[in-house]
């Protein structure tokens, strides 16, 4: 995580609240007004799979072993250039730690937490999709609250998430176009990935092929399009964010 960049979380309106507006070193200048993430902890993700122990030898048997969620925590100070200001920031952040909104009621609360992953070749835009795990804390005094006005007002605070997916995604997707035959697409990542397909149907009936095993659709409209999200298995008609398909 570049602390450097933009880091930024999806809030209950599904736009995005910029929560590293601050990025430059703090000096006695004009009162700040904006937020800088100090530190994040990125937890390590528990591995999930059946074991049992040996009955006559040692050891244990295993079966499929898979990668579970992560706890993410980010350390927040928020800035304010007057005292409204202050709690102005503090509520706004609060606000975006709603774990259910119904903007992301079909994706259980989970929305992006964006950020930028930088590589000894270039510096990529990242997201982990996660919900808070609470509200954040908030700790003032009373000399806070006095302050003073040319010097502005500020705390610090926790922003706790749970991730739905141990990995970071890149933002900018890579997408291909494939009418007949066999495409290969690029994959840039490290670890495995499932795509969303774009079907449009000419037809009523479509197969493809991806990875080694074949999709069927049937009960097709001609002219309208399917989104195949091999992630989720789902099905949705028309768009991205269109009517999940029954069955």
């Amino acid at each position: 995580m570049d602390f450097n960049q933009p880091i930024s979380l999806q809030t209950a309106s599904a736009t995005f609240l910029e929560i590293n507006t601050i990025t430059s070193a703090l000096g006695p200048a004009t009162p700040l007004s904006g937020y800088a993430v100090d530190g994040a902890n990125i937890g390590a993700s528990g591995v999930r799979g059946y074991t049992v122990e040996e009955a006559q030898r040692d050891g244990i048997r295993g079966a499929e072993a898979f990668l579970g969620p992560r706890n993410v925590t980010l350390v927040v100070s928020v800035y304010g250039s007057t005292i409204g200001n202050f709690w102005d920031k503090i509520d706004t952040l609060s606000g975006s730690m709603d774990p259910y909104p119904d903007s992301f009621v079909t994706d259980d609360g989970f929305r992006q937490l964006r950020f930028y992953s930088p590589t000894g070749a270039t510096t990529k835009q990242v997201y982990m999709l996660v919900r808070p795990t609470a509200t954040p804390a908030i700790g003032v005094t009373k000399n806070q609250s006095i302050g003073t006005s040319a010097k502005g007002f500020a705390t610090n605070t926790q922003l706790p998430f749970i991730s739905k997916d141990p990995r970071k995604i890149s933002v900018s997707e890579s997408t291909v176009s494939i009418s007949v035959g066999t495409t290969t697409v690029p994959y840039t990542g490290n670890y495995k990935y499932y795509p969303t397909v774009i079907v449009t149907a000419s037809g009523t009936s479509a197969s493809y092929t991806l990875g080694g095993k074949t999709v069927s659709l049937i009960g097709l409209s001609s002219g309208t399009s399917y989104y195949i999200d091999h992630g989720r298995a789902t099905l949705r008609i028309g768009s991205a964010t269109g009517t999940i398909s029954q069955g």
